[in-house]
């Protein structure tokens, strides 16, 4: 390995250090020094910005946020949530595919957090640890 591409490594290291120490919007600040740094001091041509990731995110929160006001998203949380308490003795075992179904139906894994404190509530009503159908209905969103 060279001796500049080593020095490049401690540079991009070096920022990410800093900036998550800061926090947050820090480490997209100081992240973009660092690239700054490798543009400008080292030479390195710059990449082609994600533009098909940040379409398929603008997508997926635009949709989120038109069956939010729509009443859609409230809509499937009350079928889960329906669903859920019909057979709470069932609920380490339908808790996850709750979870997988509103990841698919609204496209985001972020829909479930409204659909935790009902598993938690069943689970502790039927006497079931609440961690065990809690993680893996977490798991489960993400796995799509």
């Amino acid at each position: 390995m060279e001796p500049v591409m080593l020095l490049q490594l401690f540079v991009v290291l070096g920022a990410l250090y800093v900036g998550s120490r800061y926090g947050s919007l820090a480490l997209g600040a100081i992240s973009g020094i660092g690239l700054a740094i490798l543009v400008l001091g080292f030479g390195m041509e710059p990449g082609s910005p994600p533009t098909d990731v940040i379409y398929i995110i603008i997508a997926a929160v635009t949709c989120a946020g038109i069956m939010q006001a729509s009443g859609g998203m409230d809509w499937l949380i009350q079928m889960a949530e329906k669903l859920l308490r019909k057979k709470p003795g069932h609920i380490t075992f339908l808790a996850p595919f709750c979870t997988f179904f509103l990841t698919v139906l609204v496209g985001t894994g972020h829909v479930v957090y409204t659909l935790m404190p009902i598993i938690c509530d069943i689970a502790l009503k039927k006497g079931i640890r609440p961690e065990r159908p809690c993680a893996v209905a977490s798991i489960a969103q993400v796995r799509l």
